[in-house]
């Protein structure tokens, strides 16, 4: 069960703004409890009585250009929403009913109907447009007893393992004594035995991603098949062109290249000649792809002028691939088609037995060479995989290195594929002949599948590139609408009330970020920005649901919301240690060009003027790397948290998801590496 969440905004009345702020400051704010390892919660707020509320925060957004004073209250929770409101207003009925009768559209009947507050809650739940968590599937419940047991493990093999007491001599034997002593052996562990339920969007993860690359493929194929109907070559003239080309070619070069049949019978010269072409381009391609990601892996490095590229050369490389592919089943096919002979079948039962005899033995020898070629080359990819395991290798040796692996795994293909062809070579030709037909209908409809799937890639890289010239052209635009967000600097002090809790508030483990943005003018902006955050969404639920986002380890859980009819675009964070170091994480990591994508559509007004977020180009390059505009930027979006509250505030995702990987651990079959890993994690 993934977390559930709500973002409830409701209007507050000017003149009640600063009495509603001060009665959340003295009522609401919980405060630090024993050894800072809980939050106490005021008599008015019990938020540790929810037992399913991960977070929940209290902000206020002052009036501006129009839009009156607004009071946001977000929480992260477990189960329905319905329940969570339910027991909200079970547990804080007179604390919400002072916070909220200073907000317009209040029910005047208070705490008599809260049937009708609930329903005003409702109204107002603005939701999310991107929500991520970083420990999905967990419950507090989970996190908060998998923490116990991860203490309760260690506080308990630091008793038994006092020096001088006998130990057992091998780790399985420890973990033997921690599973019969600590969890079974007392009754309130006993639950950590009952193996944790992952949501089937982690555990379905690698599947999910196949499907969705399997659907975009899909998608490339019919826009192909678009683009070349079109231009006058549908389907069936396409195909209509596959099939005679591999005829016409046979000939000529079987005419040209005479010893080519020679070489290997079963293999008919043009597909051997295509084999050859295709693999001396695909290792073209392939050191010009590993030329420029050398040159672009620095994230603060790679710009449009290189990565486009790049990203080409990726798709043309998995193209040869797959046209090496359907030519080595076209050589499988062509074998079948067209037995070994076996010279002297005339001469007589016993001869054409003894011949038949000799060409088996041939081709076991052969396949006996294959496989031992083929060993030698897993070898050699073993140990090219290795090579970095102890120590990396600087940049030219590293690409030598990654070139050299795939070379190794391209001769394990080959060598599998003839290993192929030797076989069917041998096969009666009764139990193929029939299928030969058949089996090379299916071979030219995946090479027009392939074909129009690449023609649909490249359509999409070209409609993509003319969107980021467009959006080049607006971010030049830009310049001369905002200022410079490096004016931003000199207004630290002036924010400084805003991030008083990080300093030397409760939020000594974990912290809270709200910012609030306005949207850039435009429509094209407006629905860029939705589009990104309804990406980022997508890959938040089904690709970075294993603790990270973008890179990012310390995200415990946030959001983004589009207020105001899309005016507006407000951020709420939970995350784990310094607001300066998570900062850096955004700069330094993957994540940057989700963040430029979302904040290049926003600005922000000071003294009078609008500030722009530093200049990306192309959406996704440069912007947040500008790290002292960009740090000023977010703290002139940053809006004060009256009231934060954290049901385990020390913990952080690494350490969350850790705790569930032990949990998980401890009653699986390991071996005793892993046993000693797990003890060295504890």
């Amino acid at each position: 069960m993934s977390p559930n969440y709500t973002t409830i905004v409701t209007p507050i009345g000017p003149a009640n703004l600063e009495s509603c702020r001060q009665y959340l400051r003295d009522h609401a704010e919980p405060q630090l409890g024993r050894a800072n390892e809980f939050l106490e919660c005021r008599p008015l707020f019990r938020f540790d009585k929810i037992a399913s509320l991960h977070f929940c925060s209290f902000v206020v957004l002052e009036a501006a250009d129009g839009i009156g004073p607004s009071l946001v209250f977000e929480a992260t929770f477990d189960g329905p929403k319905d329940d969570f409101l339910h027991e909200l207003l079970q547990t804080a009925p007179e604390g919400l009913d002072n916070v909220y009768r200073q907000c317009i559209g209040y029910p005047a009947s208070g705490l008599a109907t809260p049937e009708l507050i609930k329903e005003y809650f409702v109204r107002h739940d603005v939701g999310a447009g991107t929500f991520f968590s970083g420990c999905p599937g967990r419950t507090v419940s989970q996190i908060k007893g998998e923490g116990r047991i991860r203490d309760g493990i260690v506080s308990f093999l630091s008793t038994r393992c006092q020096t001088g007491a006998a130990i057992p001599a091998r780790p399985a034997g420890i973990l033997d004594i921690v599973l019969r002593d600590f969890i079974r052996g007392t009754a309130v562990n006993r639950w950590a035995e009952q193996q944790a339920q992952l949501p089937w969007e982690m555990t379905s993860r690698k599947w999910v991603a196949v499907a969705a690359v399997g659907g975009v493929f899909l998608l490339a194929c019919c826009v192909g098949a678009l683009v070349c109907s079109a231009f006058g070559f549908g389907p069936e003239a396409l195909y209509r062109l596959i099939t005679p080309w591999f005829e016409a070619a046979d000939m000529e070069v079987a005419t040209a290249f005479p010893w080519i049949v020679e070489l290997i019978p079963m293999i008919q010269p043009s597909t051997l000649h295509v084999l050859i072409g295709l693999s001396a381009a695909w290792l073209v391609v392939r050191i010009f792809e590993l030329g420029l990601s050398s040159w672009s892996r620095d994230v603060r490095d790679q710009f449009f002028m290189w990565r486009f590229p790049l990203q080409l050369a990726v798709v043309t490389k998995y193209a040869l691939v797959a046209f090496l592919a359907g030519i080595v089943m076209l050589a499988i096919v062509s074998g079948a088609d067209r037995p070994l002979p076996l010279p002297g079948a005339q001469a007589g039962a016993l001869s054409e037995i003894w011949t038949t005899l000799g060409a088996l033995a041939a081709v076991f020898v052969q396949l006996v060479c294959i496989g031992l070629l083929f060993l030698a080359a897993w070898h050699w990819a073993t140990s090219l995989k290795l090579a970095v395991e102890l120590q990396p290798l600087d940049e030219v040796r590293e690409n030598l290195r990654r070139l050299a692996l795939d070379v190794a795994q391209f001769a394990m293909f080959i060598l599998a594929s003839v290993g192929v062809l030797l076989v069917v070579s041998i096969m009666p030709e009764i139990a193929v002949s029939g299928l030969a037909g058949f089996l090379r209908s299916l071979v030219y409809i995946y090479f027009l599948l392939v074909f129009l799937g690449l023609v649909g890639i490249f359509v999409a890289y070209f409609v993509g590139l003319l969107a980021l010239l467009t959006i080049g052209a607006l971010e030049h635009l830009d310049k001369s609408k905002f200022d410079d967000p490096a004016g931003l600097m000199v207004r630290a002090c002036d924010n400084a009330r805003k991030y008083a809790r990080e300093e030397g508030g409760i939020n000594r483990f974990q912290n809270h970020l709200a910012s609030v943005t306005w949207v850039k003018p435009g429509i094209v902006r407006h629905w860029l920005l939705r589009l990104v955050l309804f990406a980022i969404n997508l890959l938040a639920r089904f690709w970075f649901n294993q603790g990270e986002l973008g890179g990012i380890p310390t995200i415990l859980s946030a959001r983004w919301v589009m207020i105001d009819g899309g005016r507006r675009l407000l951020f709420l964070d939970n995350y784990g240690g310094a607001w300066e170091s998570y900062l850096n994480e955004f700069i330094d990591l993957a994540a940057v060009k989700g963040l430029n994508a979302i904040w290049s559509n926003t600005f922000v007004n000071a003294a009078g003027k609008s500030y722009g977020f530093p200049a990306t180009r192309f959406l996704f390059w440069r912007g947040a790397q500008d790290a002292r505009p960009f740090k000023a930027y977010v703290r002139q979006s940053q809006i004060e948290t009256i009231v934060w509250y954290g049901a385990y505030p020390t913990l952080g995702v690494v350490g969350i998801n850790a705790n569930t990987d032990t949990r998980q651990s401890l009653f699986e079959s390991l071996k005793p590496s892993a046993v000693d890993s797990l003890l060295q994690r504890l």
